[in-house]
């Protein structure tokens, strides 16, 4: 079985659905697991398939989506590392309700239903443990649509750089930075809008020496002031 979990088990015990798992419990769920590696633009699940498990992403980026009937996409999750995703069907019964596709060469851990669902009805105080962990992983959920409905979008997309550049590590320096890892459309989509706009938006936080772009690169040149946005 997969050593990439057991390599990062203190911190894959972060992830709000394993945060109350012993290291036994994620040694026992890690003896289940599969690795699954993606290409590039390679999906992952469609919409209606048929639900196999849920995922962990341990390296790259999944784009979770849906199509409307005209065609149109509509960005629901960007997902990085260490993040589950289709983890909400697990106990409906039904198949999956959107599309997931990788938006660069990405690894990911699938956890089957099946002998997921079977592993809890067979340990009952890990089941409570996990049930504590989709509580916190819904409440993200719900904030995450907070933000969306309640918010501007520059103030969103400063929510959203604040946060990746927490993901990155860089944070710390003293010019934070990120590497933008996803089209412009994507992000559009994500934070609610649309490509126009959001490119407005960054022109108007360059001209405001808020951040500075380079290529693929998002540095934050001003952090207090961005910070101040995201409010």
């Amino acid at each position: 079985m997969p050593d990439v979990m057991l390599q990062e088990k203190e911190t894959l015990r972060s992830i709000a659905l394993f945060s109350e798992l012993s290291i036994d419990d994620l040694r026992i769920i890690s003896s289940i697991s599969k690795i699954k590696y993606f290409k590039k633009n390679e999906i992952i699940f469609r919409e209606d398939d048929f639900y196999l498990g849920f995922y962990i992403l341990l390296k790259g980026t999944v784009k979770i989506f849906k199509m409307s009937p005209k065609a149109k996409e509509s960005v629901l999750h960007i997902i990085k590392p260490l993040n589950a995703f289709a983890d909400i069907p697990l106990f409906d019964g039904g198949n999956y309700p959107v599309n997931a596709v990788a938006v660069e060469e990405s690894i990911a851990l699938l956890i089957p239903k099946d002998k997921f669902l079977a592993l809890l009805k067979s340990d009952s105080e890990m089941a409570l443990k996990m049930l504590s962990g989709f509580a916190k992983r819904l409440k993200s959920l719900i904030i995450q649509v907070e933000n969306l409905n309640s918010s501007e979008v520059p103030v969103r997309l400063a929510k959203y750089l604040l946060n990746e550049i927490k993901i990155s590590g860089t944070e710390k320096l003293p010019e934070p930075f990120i590497k933008l890892s996803i089209p412009k459309a994507t992000l559009a989509a994500f934070i609610g809008t649309i490509t126009s706009t959001l490119s407005r938006t960054f022109k108007k936080l360059q001209d405001d020496k808020i951040i500075r772009v380079a290529g693929k690169k998002i540095f934050i040149s001003d952090y207090e002031r961005i910070k101040k946005l995201a409010k």
